[in-house]
């Protein structure tokens, strides 16, 4: 576990009393919402919006009809033409004697057309049934039976000559509309059914109940009507290998039925019509058959799950959109499922209980809030929150005594007062001198002064930031902020222009009532006092023993008997030696004091003439080595703001450094260019290049001590630093290669 994990695990507050009783409401809510849809998709309740949403997918997606289904009509032309309804049964023999006599026989033959109570004419028909491939239609079974054992009965003659008897029941639903049929009733098979040659078994499930896939009545099947057929004005080839349904069209006659499609056709559809559709579906495997009730209650909770989560943990917009999507997707699916399986879920419920979820919750929501503000303006105004009874609830106000206004302007009033002591807190916070921050109980930054911000680097703190990277700039190791507030911590870190700091480090713990912690950190600035701890240990360093031995050589010296003049000679050249060493050591000492000060005099100086002042002074150095001083300098010259002696004295280390290190014999080169007068900020850059003689690890120690060095790498960076140049060095790894160590400065434009 992280750090900051453990600070969280180990601050973690409970929930308070209003947050348990929004989760408790919820999974109130939520087991209320999926126990009814569940109680109501069993039950079959509260389908009439699923039925709108049905027949407006039929619409979408009509079905396509068969060429191989023809439709005989008993129109209102047919019976003017053959004397009124009831026809003689004659008439039908007569048409089924056409059709085979002509060898123009349909694949199959149904009579939607009820032929109850024996005629004398019915051996006639029988022995044209016989011909064809017929079914004939019977009424409805009133026992509880198998078979037509009670009403009227048809003829047995007639019974036995036909192909199979049916039934042409069609099934209404709740909302009184006709959508589909049982395909077996008491084992007897509907009329399309027995028609189509399927086994009945195959379409018992369900109850044995499809809906249809009606086809438009714009389209339609092909219709004849029966007198045009009897008369020879249709072609009987018409009717040849065709599957024909024989039955009523007339209005006159009553065989009309509600379906989607009635409102368009001003109408009822004719139930050989809706026959006609039902055996299409059936050949072409396109009835529709309702998803098992399991699926139906799977589907509408996940649906509900989708919702019921928006509602937790979005806000009121998001949990629009997202309940809206979900219902979106929920009529999609259904329209999927419809299309791909011939399966109907029925997304109605899901509909209706997503779009009552939303102002139920709300009212809950407005409720709490209300609760919230009564107990919260009490609480400011500190007195006793009475609870008001229903009926106080119920009667007419004013509307400037309204609950929720009253306690709005509470609140407005407390938050206010709140804001007003919080500008003022920010206010003392953004003046005071130090660099403060104000962290969470999670160790995210909540507010800090602009001290904070000028004294560390760009992007360190930022609002809502872990204290993370802070810590780790600071060198700080662990961040459990209770571990750092038991004493102050000196610490040190570079500040936004790339200078090193140091700082006392201190945390404090604000307590918050019934919630995390806060906790307030303060960086003290210490740097000036480290810089004059330091100068001071050296200057006693300097005073104590640096200069005191040459003093003391000095002293030794002078006392001493000189016996003749040689020996004059040789104490007089000792004394010189140690006076130039104490000098030497005077000027390292002002120019240590020098460097640290706040400002430098910078005047404009010519590169040139600092480089060749340095060179100057180190030529003799050189010499003695036998190495040789080689510059190579532009044209063109270039000025930097500088101060000359600090300036030079730099030059005079970096030089001295690549004599001590480097081969005898060898040449250093130094080298002056410059970038683009163009670039945004362009520099003139010195080079320093000799061959090094000693190994990395003694260059090393000479650059970070600064023994042999003069005032040592300390000196030099700082210098560097604040004429706001840049200093690089390439230090090799193995005698015999090339050091480079090049000194940037801003270029005077």
């Amino acid at each position: 576990m992280s750090p900051q994990g453990a600070l969280t695990s180990t601050i973690r507050r409970p929930l308070t009393a209003d947050e348990r009783r929004y989760y408790r409401e919820w999974w109130v809510i939520a087991i209320t919402t999926l126990a009814t849809i569940t109680l109501f998709t069993v039950m079959q309740w509260g389908q009439s919006f699923g039925f709108v949403i049905y027949d407006q997918f039929q619409r979408w997606w009509p079905a396509t009809p068969a060429n191989d289904i023809v439709v005989i009509a008993v129109d209102d032309h047919t019976l003017e033409a053959r004397g009124g309804w009831p026809l003689k049964r004659t008439d039908y023999a007569q048409l089924l004697e056409k059709l085979a006599d002509s060898g123009n026989h349909p694949k199959a033959i149904g009579f939607d057309i009820l032929f109850p109570d024996p005629m004398p004419v019915d051996h006639l028909l029988a022995e044209q049934l016989r011909r064809h491939n017929v079914f004939l239609a019977a009424e409805q079974p009133r026992a509880v039976s198998p078979g037509f054992a009670t009403g009227r009965q048809i003829n047995p003659v007639l019974t036995e000559a036909a192909s199979g008897i049916a039934h042409v029941n069609l099934s209404f639903e709740k909302d009184g509309s006709l959508r589909g049929a049982h395909l077996l009733d008491n084992g007897v098979p509907q009329l399309t059914l027995a028609m189509s040659g399927k086994a009945p078994q195959d379409y018992a499930s369900h109850g044995s109940y499809r809906r249809i896939h009606l086809v438009d009545p714009e389209v339609g099947f092909p219709t004849a009507s029966l007198a045009d057929v009897l008369s020879g004005q249709v072609p009987l080839q018409f009717f040849k290998d065709k599957y024909v349904l024989i039955g009523s069209t007339a209005p006159s006659l009553g065989d009309h039925f509600p379906t989607m499609y009635s409102g368009d056709q001003e109408s009822g559809t004719p139930g050989v019509m809706l026959h006609a559709n039902l055996l299409n579906d059936i050949l072409r495997d396109q009835l529709i058959e309702p998803v098992p009730i399991w699926g139906q209650v799977a589907l509408c909770w996940l649906s509900l799950v989708f919702a019921l989560g928006a509602l937790l943990v979005l806000s009121p917009f998001a949990e629009l959109l997202v309940n809206l999507w979900v219902a979106f997707s929920t009529m999609l699916v259904s329209f999927a499922v419809l299309i791909l399986t011939r399966s109907w879920f029925d997304p109605g419920l899901c509909v209706i209980a997503i779009a009552l979820l939303k102002p139920a919750w709300a009212w809950r929501r407005n409720e709490m809030i209300v609760n919230f503000m009564a107990e919260r303006a009490a609480k400011l105004e500190n007195v006793h929150r009475k609870r008001k009874k229903i009926r106080q609830g119920l009667q007419l106000r004013h509307f400037t005594s309204d609950t929720l206004l009253q306690y709005s302007r509470l609140l407005d009033n407390a938050i206010g007062m709140v804001n007003d002591r919080l500008q003022f807190l920010q206010r003392v916070v953004s003046q005071i001198p130090t660099a403060m921050l104000v962290a969470d109980g999670d160790g995210r930054t909540l507010l800090m002064n602009p001290r904070m911000q000028q004294d560390l680097p760009a992007g360190l703190v930022q609002p809502g930031q872990s204290l993370e990277p802070l810590m780790s700039h600071l060198g700080l190791l662990t961040q459990n902020l209770g571990m750092l507030s038991a004493k102050d911590h000196f610490v040190s870190g570079q500040d936004p222009m790339g200078g090193m700091r140091h700082f006392i480090f201190r945390v404090a713990q604000i307590p918050q009532e019934g919630d995390k912690p806060l906790w307030v950190l303060s960086l003290a600035d210490v740097t000036e006092m480290r810089q004059f701890q330091s100068q001071r240990d050296r200057t006693l360093q300097l005073l104590s023993h640096d200069m005191r031995t040459p003093i003391a050589s000095i002293i030794a010296l002078s006392r001493k008997p000189v016996p003749d003049a040689s020996a004059a000679t040789e104490s007089a050249t000792h004394i010189h030696r140690h006076a130039r060493t104490l000098l030497s050591m005077m000027d390292d000492f002002i120019f240590s004091i020098h460097a640290q000060a706040p400002q430098y005099r910078l005047v404009e100086l010519l590169v040139d003439t600092l480089v060749d002042e340095a060179v100057y002074q180190v030529k003799d150095i050189a010499h003695a080595e036998q190495m040789q001083l080689v510059q190579d300098f532009e044209d063109t010259p270039q000025f930097v703001m500088a101060d000359q002696r600090l300036l030079t004295r730099v030059l005079v280390n970096l030089l001295v450094n690549a004599i001590r290190y480097g081969a005898k014999g060898s040449d250093i080169r130094v080298s002056v260019t410059h970038d683009d007068v163009y670039h945004p900020n362009p520099y003139v850059r010195c080079t320093v290049t000799n061959v090094v003689a000693k190994p990395a690890q003694d260059l090393n120690e000479g650059f970070s001590t600064g023994k042999s060095f003069g005032l040592g790498l300390n000196f030099v960076q700082t210098v560097v630093h604040k004429h706001n140049g840049h200093l690089h060095m390439n230090l090799p790894q193995t005698p015999g290669a090339q050091a480079v160590v090049e000194l940037a400065l801003p270029l005077v434009k």
